[in-house]
């Protein structure tokens, strides 16, 4: 018996050890074209996501140098995505009245900056709201910014009170209430946006399906985008008519593992949120690579909800190459041996171009090389590979020989 096991062990390491020695032996290349200055954008194709790591770490632009030997051209990396940075503005509630079932609040902004979101803070923890929302230079003439904006807490479950509205600039803000309980308000944040340029690219899934989890009370959402692409922003869109709150929690597919009953999923949860009948079910996530989307939706008592529709968005990637030496240029990715470079441009950011011309890339094409070329000069010479492979197949007949010896003996 113990025989058997140190057998199942060595065959393990071997399978191990072969696997080690026949993954990753390829990339993808792309020849360049049109480079004429110093600095260029290299756009990275959609197909290229597929072949990469989320530390992108294999991409590489190569060029001959003086003595025509290939060499890296340093590059940036550029997600080019619009980043929004809500800023606090000093300000403070002047007035509190009342006029019937209408309640005031008026508030001051010390500086004068594009406003476009405020945060309320009630004591109230059971109510649904409808605001007005004006703003006003002097407080005599009041000018509609938002009407019947809904504002909701439910006890101990769920809270939304932000109102987001486009961008305006006045001294004065002013909400009304109508309400038949007293709006208890602690305090007011009121934010400016500072957006960043960019521009997300739009993922169209190939399909969209909703399920019952069997035996639980909750739904699973797969969106399944047909190849890997990058997300970072996911909007989904129920079409339902009436009010709803669902706890969710969102999972990227990282990977896919061949079993003999299968095909098994790997999923890396993402982040956790709420979808509700009162916000935008915007959520923003921190980029990853991925194919599919899994979302799980907490139903409890209540029937599903339709969900026909999602927007998923990822941001542009490019490169900022420099080109130091002489054509022909390539972008290479896709060996995952490689290392993220490391290179001296990154600690110069001021100096590279902000709008650089970009380049052409011809079709990729597969380049697929032996394992001894990139790390040992031990299998240069294609009979070393066929010596190893004999020698691997009579160790593993020698363990196999032994194991059915071994039980002959014990019987």
């Amino acid at each position: 018996m113990q025989l058997m096991k140190n057998n199942k062990w060595w065959l393990c390491f071997l399978l191990c050890w072969v696997g080690y020695f026949s993954y990753g032996q390829g990339y993808y290349e792309h020849t360049i074209n049109g480079v004429s200055e110093q600095w260029h954008r290299v756009d990275l194709p959609v197909d290229a996501f597929g072949h990469l790591e989320r530390s992108y770490a294999s991409i590489r632009v190569l060029g001959k140098d003086k003595n025509a030997a290939m060499v890296e051209q340093p590059y940036l990396l550029v997600k080019d995505q619009p980043r929004t940075v809500m800023l606090p503005i000093p300000s403070k509630i002047i007035n509190r009245t009342r006029k019937g079932n209408d309640y005031y609040f008026t508030f001051e902004v010390s500086d004068e900056p594009m406003l476009n979101q405020i945060d309320l803070n009630f004591s109230n923890d059971d109510f649904d709201w409808k605001v007005l929302m004006e703003g006003s230079v002097d407080q005599k003439g009041w000018f509609t910014i938002i009407e019947n904006y809904r504002i909701v807490a439910l006890p101990g479950k769920y809270r939304f009170t932000r109102l987001d509205f486009d961008a305006v600039n006045y001294p004065f803000l002013r909400v009304k209430i109508n309400a038949k309980e007293k709006p208890v308000l602690n305090a007011v944040t009121i934010n400016s946006a500072a957006t960043s340029a960019g521009a997300y690219e739009d993922w169209l899934p190939t399909s969209i399906s909703h399920t019952a989890i069997p035996k639980t009370k909750k739904s699973e959402l797969i969106i399944d985008l047909g190849k890997t692409v990058p997300v970072s922003y996911l909007k989904i869109k129920p079409s339902v008519d009436y009010d709803y709150y669902r706890n969710i929690s969102i999972s990227f597919l990282t990977d896919s593992i061949k079993t003999e009953t299968g095909w098994r999923e790997r999923w890396t949860k993402i982040r956790s949120g709420t979808l509700s009948s009162f916000g935008k079910n915007i959520f923003q996530i921190e980029e990853g690579l991925t194919s599919k989307i899994k979302i799980i939706i907490q139903n409890k008592d209540n029937q599903m909800l339709d969900i026909p529709a999602v927007e998923v968005k990822g941001a542009k990637h490019f490169l900022l190459v420099r080109f130091d030496g002489k054509p022909p240029y390539i972008l290479q990715y896709g060996n995952r041996k490689l290392n993220y470079p490391q290179y001296d441009l990154a600690s110069f950011k001021k100096n590279i171009p902000k709008d650089p011309n970009k380049v052409h890339l011809e079709k990729a094409i597969l380049k697929k090389v032996i394992e001894a070329e990139i790390s040992t000069p031990l299998f240069t010479n294609s009979i070393w590979l066929y010596l190893l492979m004999g020698l691997i197949i009579l160790v593993l007949g020698g363990f196999t020989t032994s194991m059915i010896k071994n039980a002959k003996e014990k019987d």
